[in-house]
């Protein structure tokens, strides 16, 4: 560098690079203060945002809940109509040819008869099953191994 008004050159030689502590504490002081402002603004704003979503998905879980509920009282309605007595007697007189009944009348279900083709074995294994039963009352466990 040269002082221009003495015109007499100057050096620097004698500057040595020296690292000063309360310098670099100073900055480490600002630096962690500026990171600590910028988390808890990107903290904030991240809440923020998480409000703002859950503020939208109850909005559409409000209007899922109304539809669901119109879909109700539709199926009640229907449901009521399918129901009522006054539709199943016209179905039941129209459609399917059926008759009120008279008072004291008495219809019997059609007596079936027995398919000869089908073994009673089953129905008669019962039977001996409990006569074996009976039979062994009365003796001893022993006995009946004698």
């Amino acid at each position: 560098m040269t002082d221009w008004v003495d015109e007499i050159e100057i050096r620097n030689n004698g500057i040595k690079c020296v690292i000063d502590s309360r310098v670099l504490s100073e900055l480490l002081r600002t630096i962690i203060s500026l990171v600590l402002i910028a988390g808890a603004l990107l903290f904030y704003s991240w809440v923020r945002s998480q409000i703002v979503y859950i503020g939208y998905e109850s909005q559409k879980l409000f209007s899922v809940e109304e539809k669901l509920r119109d879909i109700e009282a539709n199926l009640i309605t229907e449901e009521e109509t399918l129901t009522s007595p006054k539709r199943i007697d016209d179905i039941a007189t129209r459609t399917l040819g059926m008759t009120k009944l008279r008072p004291y009348q008495m219809v019997l279900p059609p007596i079936q008869t027995r398919d000869r083709g089908v073994p009673d074995s089953l129905a008669m294994a019962a039977s001996e099953a409990d006569k074996l039963k009976n039979s062994d009352k009365g003796k001893r466990f022993g006995a009946l191994f004698n």
